[in-house]
């Protein structure tokens, strides 16, 4: 696609709909932009075990955690669907769900990096507390980002 790319990082809160909301008002009308919705997962240990050892039960309990998982993806497509039905195109929205390797702000400055994206909506959580221990995301995605529109949405 020849147009402008935009990232938003969705993690299912209400903040993230008010982005997701945004993104559509906005940009909704241009059929040049490509969306794509970013979120990450910590990733599930590997455990190899038999089924008959302490290690084997908590096998069990980390199947549970790969359904959450699963599950988790299957509500990003289901946003993915939501934007195509308010109003941007078909090929114009995409999805990147991934295991997480560093910490969340690293994670947005490389995709950001790698696809060459030119914008980025993020939301911004509401109370003290919380814009305590997310503000150094912020302050890290936009010290790290170069040549790059950043909207945050509160």
């Amino acid at each position: 696609m020849a147009g402008k790319k935009l990232l938003l990082p969705y993690n299912f809160t209400p903040q993230d709909q008010k982005a997701l909301d945004f993104v559509v008002d906005t940009f909704a009308v241009n059929a040049e932009l490509e969306v794509t919705l970013f979120n990450t997962y910590a990733p599930l240990p590997d455990i190899e075990t038999s089924g008959q050892s302490i290690t084997g039960k908590l096998k069990e309990n980390l199947g549970y955690l790969l359904q959450k998982v699963k599950d988790q993806e299957k509500s990003l497509m289901a946003v993915v669907e939501q934007l195509r039905e308010k109003g941007i195109g078909e090929d114009q929205v995409r999805y990147v769900f991934k295991a997480r390797k560093k910490d969340v702000a690293g994670e947005i400055v490389d995709q950001v990096m790698r696809e060459h994206y030119q914008l980025l909506v993020l939301s911004r959580k509401p109370g003290k507390i919380t814009r305590f221990f997310t503000a150094s995301v912020y302050n890290k995605v936009v010290a790290a980002l170069k040549n790059v529109t950043v909207c945050i949405v509160s």
